[in-house]
């Protein structure tokens, strides 16, 4: 896939998506909790959440691979963030680099999913940041 032009829903929808995700634990009291760490619940819904790229716009829509590439990518994200205090930081840069390039080449739908997805838990980190300090 190719854009002539940067595309807009590919970088908004799933890092705002993420965002709020993040943010919901320190909302609501009822969102679980589990081992004191904030983020399994609204990762657990990113994940839920994320057929629904099944329906996205042309020339991305339609393809399963952008499901399982989104996914794939979200587990290789989050996982590191058990062990390594810092690795949100190594995500959101790689996020923003690849939201500058990765438009610009024609990538199979599987590899836009990463993209995706890198977005979605980048908007999860920075929502739960954002919430924790500001909220």
């Amino acid at each position: 896939m190719k854009w002539d032009e940067p595309p807009l829903w590919p970088v908004a929808v799933p890092s705002l998506v993420g965002f709020f995700a993040g943010c919901t634990p320190h909302l609501f009291d009822w969102v679980p909790r589990p081992w004191g760490w904030v983020l399994p619940a609204p990762f657990l819904g990113l994940v839920l959440l994320s057929p629904l790229l099944y329906f996205s716009p042309k020339p991305a829509g339609g393809r399963i691979e952008l499901v399982i590439g989104a996914n794939v990518a979200m587990l290789l994200a989050i996982t590191p963030q058990l062990f390594l205090f810092v690795w949100f930081i190594v995500v959101i840069l790689f996020w923003i680099f690849q939201s500058m390039y990765v438009w610009r080449h024609n990538y199979p739908p599987f590899r836009i999913g990463t993209w995706i997805g890198m977005g979605a838990v980048s908007g999860l980190f920075i929502g739960d940041l954002f919430a924790h300090f500001v909220l």
